[in-house]
């Protein structure tokens, strides 16, 4: 049982100056998230707000929210891979032997770290796109490639966690 508890807690603590710089950029863009995210709910309190009160709502709070929340999910991911955060199905591997459940872990963080180099390109070609388009929201006319910019660089980052964190599981493996 405490196999199991350890490998719970278990959390990226990084003992070189990269992981450090890659841990503390990753909680920088997470507080970016918070603060957008802090924000996104300030809208949402003043619209329902006017709406109740002065029966005028902000104009375009939806979008706004939809646009904030998009950047603010895209920000936490990074901190959320180095910390072992995402969700995971143990029940299956739960019993298997340690080195195993390493390889099945640095598997998982290649794979993830390909998906994620996959999706920051595909962004870069969609934000492009919309800016040679001038694509805006509908109501409030905001261009929709400005919000790609901090999610585009969340996904790098989160792409550079990834094979970080792979490195790290690799070294685990050996070392076991």
């Amino acid at each position: 049982m405490s196999f199991i508890k350890k490998l719970i807690t278990l959390k990226i603590k990084p003992d070189n100056n990269f992981g450090r710089i890659l841990n503390k950029t990753s909680r920088y863009f997470a507080i970016f998230g918070g603060f957008i995210l802090l924000i996104a709910a300030l809208i949402s309190i003043f619209s329902i707000f006017g709406r109740v009160v002065f029966s005028s709502p902000i104009l375009g709070d939806f979008e706004l929210v939809e646009i904030a929340c998009a950047v603010a999910i895209g920000s936490f991911l990074p901190l959320c891979h180095l910390k072992n955060g995402n969700v995971i199905v143990d029940f299956i591997t739960a019993k298997l032997p340690k080195n195993k459940i390493y390889f099945l872990d640095a598997f998982s963080s290649l794979l993830f770290g390909f998906v994620a180099l996959f999706f920051s390109s595909r962004m870069i070609l969609g934000a492009k796109d919309m800016y040679v388009y001038q694509e805006e929201t509908m109501l409030l006319a905001f261009p929709i490639w400005v919000p790609f910019l901090p999610v585009i660089a969340s996904f790098f980052l989160l792409t550079i966690c990834c094979f970080y964190t792979f490195i790290l599981k690799v070294y685990d493996i050996l070392g076991n």
